[in-house]
């Protein structure tokens, strides 16, 4: 009876409508692969476009899953693909970003940078040995690109963030930053916005590459100066730039001028993932806390919070009265945006198969219980943790809706084509 006039209660206030409710239906396809997808595929038309860390960009039929082509670099491919015409961009860790023709897979052109990376430093997180280097094992992700028609941004290892013609593939510019960028790009009213690991959002004329301004986040609440700059996309909406940051904040900021709109603070969690804005509200994951938040655009003030089991590094796709993400234990949700009600759960065959055996009681990640009595101030545990949370087939990228469908990328290599009902 509670239920019942809870739900009646807020149909009367036109925040929910049974009639846009989707759950998650049967898969209708997937593709597999040899390696791991880190980063959101993109689609045009009916083809989907998705890097993989075995060194190809894939281009699928999104309503059956077949595969079309695939081109292949020297190195993995951890970038989102940007889709300029008839050509996509992507980057890779062999050092290029290539210009890709989606109608038949074969390349354009070219473009090398100072060379690309996976961060870390010694002792990072003042993890043990502290003479040992240790690669940084949530840097999933390269700078995905962005386009205005002429050119195409995107950010390099080598600390530098690059304008090249999308025609040729020549150098119009490059800025250097204070660390590498491998936080994508957004592009809108002839400025390119980025972020850097070293803590700073720039903000850049698209056409010279002159600063327009700069604008410093703020530090890792728990490890002061060791990687604690930007991964993600900044999203730009209703003229302000929001970003979430290694900080544990998500940041608003004036389009324009840079000024501080607002600052949302989020404990100890970082904010990895994608911000996506809309003319009131930000949606936008956390990673320690896993949460999926809901903040007025204007103020910052949390409207909703959805908790999860799992870290959130991808941004959540909006379609109608539906809002989907993935979490590191190998979940996709399905929420309604107005309310934050959960209306429908698909996990991963690997999440069923090792759930009851890596989660712990309450569904989620516990960093203990996955240590099993190793010492936590290891590198090594830390390495034997993320190998088992593997084995779950976390999502780090942003799912699509097509087609009543919902599409998304694991780091099992596998795409999921799953049914909406």
């Amino acid at each position: 009876m509670k239920s019942f006039i809870l739900t009646t209660g807020l149909v009367a206030l036109g925040l929910y409508s049974a009639a846009q409710d989707k759950t998650f239906g049967a898969i209708r396809w997937t593709f597999a692969t040899e390696g791991r997808f880190f980063n959101t595929p993109a689609l045009i038309d009916s083809t989907l476009l998705a890097g993989n860390s075995d060194h190809k960009l894939y281009a699928l039929n999104a309503n059956t899953g077949q595969l079309r082509w695939a081109f292949k670099t020297k190195g993995g491919i951890a970038t989102e693909p940007c889709v300029a015409g008839n050509v996509a961009i992507i980057g890779s860790y062999d050092g290029h970003y290539y210009a890709v023709d989606v109608r038949n897979g074969k390349e354009r052109w070219r473009f090398r940078t100072g060379g690309e990376k996976k961060l870390g430093g010694k002792g990072l997180w003042t993890m043990q040995p502290l003479t040992q280097y240790m690669v940084d094992p949530y840097d999933f992700f390269l700078s995905s690109p962005a386009a205005d028609g002429k050119y195409v941004y995107f950010g390099s290892s080598d600390s530098c963030i690059y304008a090249v013609d999308i025609a040729t593939g020549r150098q119009a510019w490059k800025f250097r930053t204070g660390g590498p960028v491998h936080g994508s790009v957004a592009y809108s009213a002839n400025t390119v916005v980025a972020g850097s690991w070293d803590t700073y959002l720039y903000a850049l004329d698209a056409h010279t590459g002159q600063l327009k301004w700069k604008y410093k986040t703020g530090t890792d609440t728990l490890y002061h100066g060791v990687l604690e700059g930007i991964q993600s996309r900044p999203a730009i909406a209703n003229g302000k730039v929001y970003i979430g940051a290694r900080d544990a904040r998500v940041h608003a900021l004036d389009l324009q001028s840079g000024d501080t709109a607002w600052v949302y603070n989020g404990g100890v969690a970082w904010i990895p993932g994608d911000a996506v804005a809309t003319a009131d509200h930000v949606f936008i994951g956390t990673s320690d806390s896993y949460l999926m938040l809901c903040l007025d655009a204007r103020t910052g003030r949390e409207l909703h919070q959805a908790k999860g089991g799992g870290y959130i590094f991808g941004g959540p796709a909006l379609s109608g009265g539906t809002l989907c993400y993935g979490d590191f234990t190998g979940r996709l949700q399905l929420l309604d945006r107005n309310t934050f009600r959960s209306t429908g759960i698909f996990d991963t065959p690997q999440r069923q198969s090792h759930a009851a055996e890596l989660l712990d009681s309450a569904q989620s990640i516990n960093f203990g219980h996955l240590a099993a009595g190793a010492p936590f101030e290891q590198y090594s545990t830390t390495i034997t943790v993320m190998d088992k949370l593997y084995k779950l087939g976390p999502f780090t990228s942003t799912p699509l809706f097509h087609d009543n469908m919902v599409i998304a990328t694991s780091t099992n290599g596998l795409v999921y084509g799953i049914a909406l009902e």
